[in-house]
């Protein structure tokens, strides 16, 4: 490309002007430009463009790719003409709004050259543009500009940090995509009105790059001379999530089960939901607007309200309890639990309405609970918040210039153009904004404000508002700040009525959660716990960790008993769902506990209608079920009872004299009715019994010396003749006043028992006479056998100790003969035997009849002086004696002796060959349980065990060798006279024990002796 100076005769006069001429070569890309170039945006070494990427790159960011496409478009569609105005960055880094106008020269129906004129704008029209193009950027609401296929061809930096995306990277997409697709249709269907008017509005979704999805409200104005749209993208999703909750609310209060009720202060009535209008009589289309409060009430009971609880509610701001109200069409009094609060203006804090919530009683009237519930009070704001733009000038900040909508903020008019900021709004003193203004201008960051309170006077009262608002600063070409703007947006009655949600929400939670009836709340189609209080929770027996978990998660164990079902049913058809004594089995610290309730699912909608989630009331009525089922298993057992013990029932109403009768004493009577009167009944009595009868009768009803009555008396069968004995048990029932009216019991026949007794009283005197004789018969065995004792003690026991003597001279002879040696032997060892066998009779027949006293006896004491009895045969068999701590018991010391001193002379007898005998002595207490097992009387036992080592013997003989005379060894291998274990087992017998043995052949024995620690018994006798 060549830069000719003053070439062309056009460059003189394009010098004079604010225009320069220019040449773009497409075939070798070469572009020519006159001398204005460089004075108007250049300087006289700043080189000319050489090429179209050269120049594209001068041109401002923000205008590069619209200013691309266009002069694409104006290539590829023909046209003669091109026009574009565009920002431009002349030499000094500053830039100038310029206009192309250029013609387009074809070669084959290509263009190959551009010619054209590039116009420069003065530096009032470049102020302008600069000052609204700042605007469009830094306003705190979303801007975009669309062409007509929705490709974005501008968007401010509200846009950008509203969707998250870059300029750059919205360039690249259309408007269309960050549109939620759902909502397609209706932005279409806006865009086409915009055929038939410039502007039109709606709310949607706006997916961010993030892909989070936000509400905006959007504003779209079609520019038709550039066939462009201009739209204004307003963040209103937290509004819509209000908007949302308080339809929630609506719906919930409308949908409660119980009544809900507003009045103003003058006692006019409000507000009443359906379920009031239910309760007290109301139609549902009758107007509310001229009733009362005391039309609710009778006389009475109004005073009560007027005086007492009215007075108490503007005072403490609150009240609860009970007290009855009527029914509008019938006049009933209804019995309701109420819950009043006093409802204030949210700005003067001054009362403006009272709130009641009532719930009806009467069903509760056997278990009842108070439920604590408020009306909920809220405003339904639809927030429309305008944009408002203002310039400032210099550091005292002159307001050089302000839209209607600021105007508006500040609540002025156009007078104050020209006027410091502070003189025109002098209110602003003290409230910091001059200062931030002013840091502003000296620091150039800009300043953000987000619901920042104002006060501001307008309509000549201060106002308080909220304003979200932005303080950008205004610099001119060099950089220099010659200002601040201001772009402003009211949103104070957003703040206000999220300020009111937020105290609605509480306060309705705090119905929920303070009311003593349980109460849950479930969202969304998987039934999530969103609200539930304490009362719930505690019959759930479960804590506040359920709140945010599905009801499947949060009861899993309800899953196969159909509740979920039921649950899912009312949310799907809307229809609510009511139990009476409905069972339920909750999983409880692991183990399945069965409940009874009365519950309610119910659906709450929203203002469209559509079922958002359930309400659950319950009430635990376990108690009043299990009551009944006892009371009817009782009654059927008392049935039961009487029919299997043939019992007869009858009862006599003592006002009438009618008797009412079972089957059993209509069959044993001889009546035909099951009623009958007294006098029927006593035809029915004995003749010699009925005076007998009449009198236990006035007895107990009349003098009320009793209130039983019981008789025993003949019956004759009224049409047979049939005799029969009974017996009858009855009770006095008295009422309030203390009058007996009611005389009822049972009746019982006894016959067949009568004649038994008589018969066993003639045995019992028969089988007396025979105990009587066998009892002689003992006696004279008994002196036959102390007769026995006697003569074995004395007549045979001297024969033997001649025998004894005599043999023993015998045997000491020197010439006795070899031959009569062995004989001799014989002789002398037979008589000892008979000896032994004699002593150890004589202690057995002892045992039969010992008349001796128990006392303490220390069992250590009794086996110490065995054990030193037997110390040379100790000795002289290696043996160990091992002895644990044993128990001092109540018994005869001498026969505790024999008892151990035979058990220990068995135990050393009785070893095998080459082995030391062992023998271990321990005891224990026994436990409660054992001793039942032994079959012992109650008390204190226990059981001391004597081991040893020795050849033991087969179980098969653990009952034998406590036998007399039993043996299982013969005299030669094992001396002894057979008795001394019988003596073990009858000495322990005499002392209330049991003795035992274990034993396996080979292996050794233990013996148990199973003594009380205290037998009581003084003479010890078998």
């Amino acid at each position: 490309m060549q830069h000719n100076q003053a070439s062309n005769p056009e460059d003189a006069r394009m010098s004079t002007l604010n225009d320069f001429m220019w040449e773009w070569n497409l075939e070798n890309g070469d572009i020519w430009c006159s001398e204005g170039y460089a004075a108007r945006v250049g300087v006289p070494e700043e080189p000319v463009p050489s090429s179209g990427a050269y120049w594209h790159s001068r041109i401002h960011p923000d205008d590069q790719m619209w200013v691309s496409e266009s002069l694409y478009e104006a290539l590829q569609k023909q046209p003669t003409t091109w026009e574009a105005t565009y920002r431009f960055l002349k030499a000094d880094g500053t830039y100038v709004v310029v206009k192309d106008h250029a013609h387009l020269f074809r070669k084959a129906g290509t263009v190959v050259r551009l010619l054209g004129t590039s116009t420069v704008q003065n530096e009032a029209l470049s102020r302008s543009t600069q000052f609204y193009s700042a605007a469009f950027d830094q306003v705190p609401l979303g801007m975009i500009v669309t062409d007509a296929n929705g490709r974005i061809v501008r968007a401010n930096a509200s846009f950008q940090q509203l969707s998250g995306y870059t300029a750059a990277e919205l360039q690249q997409v259309s408007y269309r995509q960050l549109i939620d697709a759902a909502d397609w249709p209706i932005y279409n269907a806006r865009l086409q009105s915009l055929q038939t008017s410039l502007s039109t509005q709606l709310e949607n979704r706006l997916r961010q790059n993030n892909g989070q999805i936000l509400w905006v409200k959007q504003t779209l104005t079609l520019i038709p001379a550039m066939g462009y749209y201009f739209t204004t993208v307003e963040d209103i999703t937290h509004e819509h999530l209000q908007r949302q909750q308080r339809e929630r609310l609506l719906t919930l209060i409308e949908n409660s089960s119980e009544l809900m009720v507003i009045a103003a202060m003058d006692d006019h009535l409000l507000y009443i939901n359906q379920a009031g209008r239910e309760l007290v009589g109301i139609p549902a289309d009758a107007p509310i607007v001229h009733r009362k409060v005391s039309d609710f009430y009778w006389q009475d009971q109004y005073a009560f309200v007027r005086e007492t609880i009215l007075p108490e509610l503007l005072e403490k701001g609150h009240w609860k309890g009970e007290f009855r109200i009527r029914h509008f069409q019938t006049g009933m009094v209804i019995p309701v639990f109420a819950n009043g609060i006093r409802i204030d203006d949210p700005d003067t804090g001054q009362p403006i309405a009272r709130g009641f919530t009532l719930r009806d009683m009467r069903p509760e009237q056997l278990a009842r609970q108070t439920i604590l519930e408020s009306e909920r009070h809220f405003r339904n704001l639809v927030i429309q918040a305008p944009v408002a733009i203002g310039l400032l000038k210099g550091r005292k900040m002159v307001i050089e210039t302000a839209n209607e909508f600021m105007l508006e903020v500040w609540g002025k008019t156009e007078s104050i153009v020209g006027k410091p900021l502070l003189s025109a709004l002098p209110e602003l003193a003290g409230q910091g904004f001059i200062e931030l203004l002013q840091d502003v201008y000296d620091t150039g960051n800009p300043f953000y404000g987000n619901e920042i309170l104002a006060q501001i006077i307008r309509n000549n009262r201060l106002e308080a508002r909220y304003y979200n608002f932005v303080y950008a600063p205004v610099r001119q070409s060099d950089g220099t700040i010659t200002g601040v703007m201001i772009v402003a947006n009211d949103v104070s009655d957003q703040v206000r009525a999220k300020k009111e949600v937020q105290f609605s929400e509480e306060r309705f939670r705090s119905f929920v959660l303070g009311s003593p009836t349980p109460i849950v709340i479930y969202t969304g189609k998987e039934l999530r716990i969103e609200t539930v209080n304490q009362a719930m929770l505690d019959t759930w027996h479960r804590d506040s960790s359920l709140v945010g978990k599905t009801f499947r998660e949060a009861f899993p164990e309800l899953d196969p008993q159909n509740f979920y079902q039921l649950l899912e049913q009312v949310y799907v058809t809307g229809k609510t769902y009511t139990a009476q004594e409905d069972r339920v089995d909750l999983l409880i610290d692991g183990e399945f506990r069965t409940f009874y309730f009365n519950f309610t699912y119910k659906a709450l909608r929203d203002a469209r209608g559509a079922t958002y989630g359930i309400i659950n009331t319950a009430t635990d009525v376990t108690a009043q079920v299990n009551a009944r089922q006892q009371l009817e298993e009782t009654e059927q057992n008392l049935r039961d009872a009487i029919e299997l013990a043939e019992l007869g029932t009858w009862s006599r109403n003592l006002n009438t004299g009618k008797i009412s009768c079972s089957s059993r004493i209509q069959q044993w009577y001889g009546f035909t009715e099951p009623e009958t009167d007294v006098e029927a009944f006593m035809a029915a009595v004995h003749p010699e019994d009925r005076h007998q009868v009449l009198d236990l009768i006035s007895q107990a009803v009349v003098f009320r010396k009793s209130d039983h009555y019981s008789a025993e008396y003949r019956v004759v069968h009224l049409q047979t003749g049939e005799e029969r004995i009974v017996q009858s048990q009855g009770k006095v029932t008295c009422d309030p006043q203390g009058k007996p009216y009611l005389l009822s019991g049972t009746s019982r026949d006894v016959t067949s028992q009568k004649q038994a007794a008589l018969g066993l009283e003639r045995l019992v005197s028969q089988r007396t006479q025979e105990l009587q004789q066998a009892n002689e018969l003992l006696q004279r065995s008994n002196r036959e056998l102390e007769q026995y004792a006697y003569v074995a003690s004395h007549d045979l026991q001297e024969p033997l100790r001649k025998i004894r003597m005599f043999s023993g001279i015998i045997r000491e002879m020197n010439d006795l003969p070899e031959r009569a040696q062995n004989p001799l032997a014989k002789v002398i060892h037979s008589s000892e035997r008979m000896t032994l066998l004699i002593r150890d009779l004589l202690e057995f027949s002892r045992l039969l009849k010992v008349d001796r006293i128990l006392t303490s006896t220390d069992l250590n004491t009794i086996v110490q002086n065995v054990i030193t009895d037997f110390e040379l045969a100790i000795q002289e068999k290696s043996a160990t004696v091992e002895v644990g701590t044993l128990p001092t018991v109540n018994a005869e010391s001498l026969q505790m002796n024999q008892l151990f001193y035979n058990l220990l002379s068995n135990a050393l007898k009785f070893t095998k060959e080459g082995v030391p005998p062992r023998i271990i002595i321990t005891c224990e207490r026994l436990l409660p349980q054992d001793v039942q097992a032994y079959a012992l009387p109650e008390g204190a036992y226990y059981d001391i065990r004597v081991q040893d080592n020795g050849i033991g013997f087969s179980e098969n003989y653990k009952e034998q060798i406590f036998e007399v005379f039993k043996r299982l060894h013969t005299r030669e291998v094992y001396p002894g006279s057979g008795i001394g274990l019988a003596l073990c087992r009858k000495i322990v017998q005499n002392h209330g024990g049991l003795l035992y043995a274990e034993s396996e052949e080979g292996q050794g024995s233990t013996f148990h002796i199973i003594l009380p620690e205290a037998f009581r018994s003084a003479s010890v006798s078998f």
